[in-house]
């Protein structure tokens, strides 16, 4: 009986040692915003991506509605953003006592008016960029805004407080060609959950998360695929940044690309293989990691086979060598 006792912390042991053997070693960044609204506006498109060399200048039209039912004025205002590291939405800097971004587009749209839009009235809205002179190659973006004020509140309304309200914007990348350096890394590839986060070895991953860094002074828009393997089978394959236009990664920023993974199904090891390219796709960035699947149904089960086991081997023991002992 005495061993019987042990044998619970015995199965504990090896399970706790089972799932440490399992545990592998080991982009607002492209604002992919879609049309919307906010502070009773409609905007659209939400994104403008412009290539100029130093000197020219190039135009672009966004159409912005009156989505209340009174007089409006838009208020305009142009920010620069910076990546949130994550998702590849834009975190928009309105402070503007912060020094700005080395990729900011404020010197090259100069236009900005506010607007009077009547409800239900859309508006065509033309602006301007014009590249410097002397501005150096690479990647440059910034953020149109604009927040509604009703109308005959203008004066009234405090400029930082408006700053500050829900707005829609749209996401200007501006590209000058030239000497531009284009390299990424892959720094991480994690099978998540729905939310995003790394999930315990016994729950089985829903997605996978590729996170690319851009190393470079230009916008990267990386591609590629993504193999999920058990053992030597592939279980599911999907193409990275398979959208229209494709995501992009800020200059020295990262950005995480979640995706579905499907049939994860079996426990068992599996490994997640990804191969990104970037610019004209001579160069392909691999990277690769293991992570195992063990349900706990699956753990009862070899709980239980470890108990038989044990079990019947103390059992045999007892039957068929105890008595020779004894013997002797």
């Amino acid at each position: 009986m005495s061993l019987f006792r042990k044998i619970p912390a015995f199965i504990i042991g090896g399970v706790v040692a089972l799932s440490l053997v399992a545990v592998p070693v080991v982009m607002a960044q492209g604002g992919d915003q879609q049309s919307g609204g906010g502070s009773g506006l409609q905007l659209s498109p939400t994104r403008t991506e412009i290539t100029a060399t130093p000197g020219e200048s190039k135009t672009f039209t966004m159409s912005l509605k009156n989505v209340t039912q009174g007089d409006v004025t838009a208020k305009a205002f142009l920010n620069d953003f910076e990546s949130d590291g994550q998702s590849g939405t834009p975190k928009i800097i309105v402070d503007e006592n912060k020094d700005k971004t080395p990729f900011s587009i404020k010197q090259m749209i100069t236009d900005l008016e506010d607007i009077n839009i009547k409800p239900g009235e859309t508006k065509q809205i033309e602006h301007t960029v014009t590249i410097p002179a002397n501005a150096a190659p690479g990647a440059y973006f910034g953020a149109l805004r604009y927040a509604a004020v009703p109308a005959g509140q203008e004066s009234a309304s405090d400029e930082r407080k408006v700053s500050l309200t829900a707005s829609v914007a749209h996401l200007v990348f501006v590209e000058i060609p030239g000497d531009v350096v284009q390299k990424i890394e892959l720094s991480n590839v994690e099978a998540v959950g729905a939310d995003g986060k790394k999930v315990p070895f016994y729950q089985a991953p829903t997605s996978a998360a590729v996170t690319v860094k851009n190393l470079g002074n230009g916008f990267s828009r990386p591609f590629g695929k993504v193999t999920v393997y058990r053992g030597s089978t592939t279980v599911h394959s999907y193409d990275v940044n398979n959208t229209d236009p494709k995501g992009i990664v800020l200059p020295q920023s990262s950005r995480t690309f979640t995706d579905e993974m499907k049939n994860v199904k079996t426990p068992g090891k599996y490994k997640i293989s990804a191969g990104v390219a970037y610019g004209n796709g001579g160069e392909v960035v691999s990277f690769e990691k293991s992570f195992w699947y063990l349900p706990l149904w699956f753990l009862g089960v070899l709980a239980f086979a470890v108990i038989l086991l044990v079990v019947g081997g103390f059992l045999a023991y007892k039957k068929f060598l105890a008595p020779k002992s004894n013997r002797a």
